[in-house]
């Protein structure tokens, strides 16, 4: 039973596509947090999870230092989260599903990200 289970290398494997959706506190996947997923998990799943987490938050780190350094220009770029823009327009203001950065700031992220964004 060494082998890993589906449902954790989903989980990676997302981590490496969209570690944005790891950000933040109320993020969707904190469902696996929870202390009965971790007593049936393996020390191999506990483990890689552990390191895709640390490189989720450091990434994050640096995304809101780029971001604090660089704030958002007003320019679309194709950085943008349409779903953003709705929601100012609805004079409505709810967090982005999805981080929104600007070229800027993705390039500042790369440089610190070994050329990954």
């Amino acid at each position: 039973m060494s082998e890993v289970n589906e449902g954790v290398q989903i989980i990676l494997n997302r981590m490496e596509s969209n570690p944005e959706e790891f950000f933040g506190e109320q993020q969707k996947w904190s469902w696996m947090y929870k202390e009965t997923l971790r007593e049936v998990m393996i020390e191999q799943e506990k483990a890689a999870l552990h390191a895709g987490l640390v490189k989720v938050r450091r990434l994050e780190i640096t995304a809101k230092a780029v971001a604090t350094v660089l704030p958002d220009e007003k320019e679309d770029d194709g950085y943008a989260d349409e779903s953003v823009t709705k929601t100012l327009m609805a004079n409505t203001y709810q967090p982005p599903k999805k981080m929104v950065i600007n070229r800027a700031q993705a390039e500042m992220i790369k440089k610190f990200n070994g050329g990954q964004l």
